[in-house]
């Protein structure tokens, strides 16, 4: 089974002219999914397609009901992903919840971070409180306004560099102040490869080696119980890069068991077939690549038999 943990649809009621057709052409997506040998698209909302000026409870509420819509209809082909606000909002925080336990969806997906608040904002604490109750998996995503973004203007880099770095920065954020020692059971996936966090553990290492030095300046608080790089091996990362050594340096980081594929396809115009061919040219065991296609996420998700 091939198990794609990273693409994006919206409610037809959400269309706007500048919308990409893909992310509403469910026949165009099971094409793609036929040519590529994969069965199962996982969706989530990634708030970059969101109506302008919706309240964020209207869009969970209204993509909640969408994902659970489609994921009863198409159980064979799309598993949709509760939409989410980590941010001290209790309304949110409710429907998140009923989307899990009455919807039945299988997962959450949330913004790196939202406005420039990050998952290591004291806000987010009730949010995590209830996914690690929960149990689910949760899907990390960057948003639209991202890290860097006043330099980002050209060459649509908030896509190609911002989002990536922006996960990097909130998730490094999240490991610093504690964020694992508080809530030890989250299952964090994280887009595109977890941005640079597969190419950091040293750099991290000796940080943390040297935090009693203060001439390297101040480190606070001291919160962590083991190096950094141990916290980086909890999460998972996902495939979404086109680019085979990336997903190696991940491999070779948190292990093939702690990567899924991805393929950010729709709303990206890029075939699910040279998403999946990413994988394939990995050198590494056929077993590796399975667990990397479909087993580590169908455990992740409650699909695995």
């Amino acid at each position: 089974m091939i198990i794609d943990c990273h693409a994006h649809l919206v409610p037809p009621s959400w269309f706007h002219p500048k919308s990409p057709k893909s992310i509403f052409d469910l026949p165009g997506l099971f094409e793609e999914q036929d040519k590529a040998g994969v069965d199962i698209t996982v969706f989530g909302n990634n708030w970059i397609r969101s109506p302008d000026g919706y309240d964020p409870l209207k869009v969970v509420l209204e993509f909640n009901e969408f994902a659970a819509e489609m994921s009863a209809k198409h159980p064979k082909r799309l598993l949709g992903l509760a939409c989410s606000v980590p941010f001290d909002n209790d309304k949110i925080l409710k429907e998140t919840e009923r989307a899990i336990r009455e919807y039945k969806l299988k997962g959450i997906m949330i913004n790196s971070s939202v406005n420039g608040e990050y998952l290591d904002s004291p806000r987010a604490a009730p949010f995590f409180e209830l996914v690690s109750d929960l149990d689910v998996p949760l899907f990390i995503h960057p948003p639209k306004f991202t890290i860097g973004n006043e330099k980002m203007e050209i060459f649509r880099l908030p896509e190609m560099l911002g989002r990536p770095f922006d996960t990097t920065l909130s998730l490094t954020r999240f490991i610093f102040t504690g964020g694992f020692e508080r809530f030890p059971k989250l299952k964090m996936v994280c887009a595109h490869v977890g941005g640079a966090l597969a190419m950091l553990p040293g750099r991290y290492g000796f940080g943390y080696e040297l935090r009693k030095d203060m001439s390297f300046g101040p480190w606070e608080p001291d919160v962590m119980t083991r190096p950094p790089a141990s916290y980086i091996k909890q999460l998972y990362f996902d495939t979404v890069c086109y680019h085979p050594p990336a997903v190696q340096c991940a491999i070779d980081t948190i292990g093939a068991d702690h990567v899924v594929f991805g393929s950010d396809s729709p709303p990206v115009p890029i075939t699910l077939v040279r998403a999946v061919d990413t994988v394939k040219q990995l050198k590494i065991p056929e077993a590796d690549k399975q667990k990397i296609f479909g087993d580590t996420a169908a455990k992740l998700l409650g699909l695995a038999g």
